[in-house]
């Protein structure tokens, strides 16, 4: 015998879901921290490569769903002050210790609300950028459905979506660990027991396993990794009530439903199919007929991917959408690195290699020169004439223009749709974001860098950065650490032992 629920039944069963999980997350919150990769002025770029013209982010609105404590538009908000900033979330907990870091910081521009996204109206109007990041696949159907229905919505005609979630088929090798968990582990409210509990069985699943073969080989990898992952992870991506990962595929067709078209990933240089072994990519292109769906399913069966952050705009806009990136399409964008790089003069030009072993050869000394000025430039980002000499030749210039692309499509280095204006050298009065100024004032171990990324501090770094506000050159600033030190607020160690010389 079965039992067909109602409607008001199975809205009531989806509300008591989500009712539950916004608990879990105010018990165990998820650190709050900026995503890059979710930065709109990187979405704004990739969409800029592809042949749009999203709005600048300087002037733009940009909503996120789930957007826990403002981590990720916070910084934003700061940075851009003619920008908008709406945040939505179920967590009291996140949210109010969002409002209290936008109250510190005397933001006007962005707000936070705390409830569910199927309470946003026309009311709340159109954005520029929309971001769901870490939401979609552990949300109900309906939840799900929901958020491609507000995306199609509130985006504003030239705007971009991008939205997070776990891929299959490559997340089924984590699956083995979520179905250990979810039995081993009782569903309670005491969400640090449950993940101790989980760390446990990490333990147990490593160490006495029988098996020698593949399955042993998943479960003492991801045992490895789990094992310096934050409590908060292990919570919220393994013993949540639902985690419903899905295929690219799947993805993209639910969204169609919604009159909402495939522009890319946030992480450009993993549709390049020449980043992949040539053998690998003339197969993907051979089975796809080189189609862009295909391809990119294809890749995540090949490689095993886990992961995406897909970028999608308004169907009617995904007509326009040209994927034969130009040399020329680089010029009108800004370009940061990676991390750092290394150039080595040889004889017959150089070689640029990154962090990860990436490399770029020229025997061009203008490309050289092009990549040592935005090596040198660090923190900051450059624009096509930043790198450029005025002596340099109009052949030069189109090398030069080709080279930043391949560094971009390589992952060397990272298109915006804005400049990064960190300074290249330390002035000599310092001066450090009012953010991070406060986030130390504050007692906080980490702050966010103008690249957007998490920049984490020590006692040092704590009482040093409230003094960079350009008020102070560097002498003051020691004789303040010296003083400092001489009260006991400060330790300074030296091969194991204290030192008290100033």
């Amino acid at each position: 015998m079965s039992t067909i629920l109602s409607g008001a039944a199975r809205e009531g069963e989806l509300e008591a879901i989500i009712a539950r999980t916004a608990l879990k997350y105010d018990l165990l919150p998820y650190t709050s921290n900026p995503f890059p990769q979710t930065q709109p002025a990187r979405l704004g770029a990739v969409a800029r490569l592809f042949g749009l013209n999203p709005k600048p982010l300087a002037k733009s609105r940009v909503l996120e769903l789930g957007s826990a404590a403002g981590g990720n538009i916070i910084p934003l908000a700061a940075q851009y002050p003619d920008a908008e900033f709406v945040g939505v979330d179920l967590s009291r907990t996140q949210v109010a210790a969002g409002r209290a870091r936008i109250t510190r910081l005397g933001l006007t521009n962005t707000v936070i609300h705390c409830k569910s996204f199927t309470e946003l109206t026309d009311d709340d109007g159109k954005f520029d950028y929309i971001i769901c990041h870490g939401v979609y696949s552990w949300v109900p159907a309906q939840v799900r459905d929901a958020i491609l229905a507000i995306c199609r919505r509130h985006l504003a005609d030239e705007g971009v979506a991008m939205i997070s979630y776990n891929v299959l088929p490559g997340w089924r090798m984590m699956q083995a660990l979520r179905d250990a968990f979810l039995l081993y582990v009782p569903d309670h409210n005491d969400s640090h027991q449950r993940v101790a509990q989980a760390r446990s069985l990490l333990t147990i699943l490593k160490e006495y396993s029988p098996d020698t073969g593949a399955y042993k080989q998943i479960l003492s990898g991801w045992a490895d990794r789990l094992a310096n992952l934050p409590d908060d992870y292990i919570a919220h991506e393994f013993l949540e009530e639902i985690n419903d990962p899905c295929t690219f595929k799947q993805f993209v067709d639910n969204a169609a439903r919604h009159d909402l078209a495939f522009l890319g990933e946030a992480d450009l240089p993993s549709m390049v199919l020449d980043n992949q072994p040539v053998e690998t990519a003339n197969k993907i292109r051979e089975i796809t007929g080189n189609q862009i769906i295909g391809s990119e399913q294809m890749l995540d069966i090949l490689n095993g991917r886990t992961f995406r952050q897909t970028l999608l705009v308004r169907t009617e806009l995904g007509a326009k959408i040209n994927r034969n990136i130009t040399n020329e399409s680089v010029g009108q964008l800004h370009v940061i690195t990676a991390g750092d790089i290394t150039v080595t003069r040889t004889e017959k030009g150089g070689e640029a290699v990154d962090g990860f072993g990436r490399k770029l050869s020229s025997e061009h000394n203008a490309v050289i020169d092009a990549i040592e000025k935005l090596a040198d430039r660090k923190a900051a980002s450059a624009s096509f004439d930043d790198l450029l000499d005025e002596t340099v030749s109009e052949a030069d210039k189109a090398l030069v223009q080709e080279t930043m692309l391949r560094l971009g499509l390589s992952g060397m280095c990272t298109f915006l749709s804005e400049p990064v204006r960190a300074a290249i050298a330390p002035s000599k009065t310092p001066v450090a974001t009012l953010l991070a100024r406060m986030d130390a004032q504050t007692g906080e171990t980490a702050t966010t860098s103008l690249r957007h990324e998490r920049i984490g501090f020590d006692a040092l770094g704590q009482f040093v950065l409230p003094l960079l506000d350009g008020t102070r050159d560097l002498a003051t600033i020691a004789e303040l650490v010296v003083a400092a030190a001489k009260l006991g607020r400060l330790n300074f160690e030296m091969n194991g032992e204290s030192v008290t010389d100033p």
